[in-house]
């Protein structure tokens, strides 16, 4: 499984790309997103996918020094989840 996940600081907030890319016959059933401790998306895809991807622009609160934690969880089609997670902090 593969995440690729960019951030950039927008006017207000966050623009956060996430893609998720699964192999070996696999399929993603689901996708759990959240930043900084709220959750942004629940998507239940309508038939299950090899890859997922979602732009959310203006997410989350942004300001010099501070630190998100955004969070992908992925659910399976046989029930397993696989999670990333990415931390960074707002320049200056």
């Amino acid at each position: 499984m593969r995440f690729t996940i960019s951030h950039a600081r927008a006017l207000s907030g966050n623009n956060i790309s996430v893609k998720v890319e699964v192999e070996n016959d696999k399929s993603i059933q689901s996708v759990l997103t959240r930043l900084d401790g709220f959750q942004i998306a629940n998507d239940v895809l309508a038939s299950p996918s090899d890859v997922y991807e979602r732009a959310f622009q203006g997410v989350g609160t942004a300001g010099i020094g501070t630190e998100h934690t955004l969070i992908v969880s992925v659910e399976l089609e046989d029930g397993n989840v696989h999670s990333s997670t990415w931390i960074w902090t707002d320049p200056s």
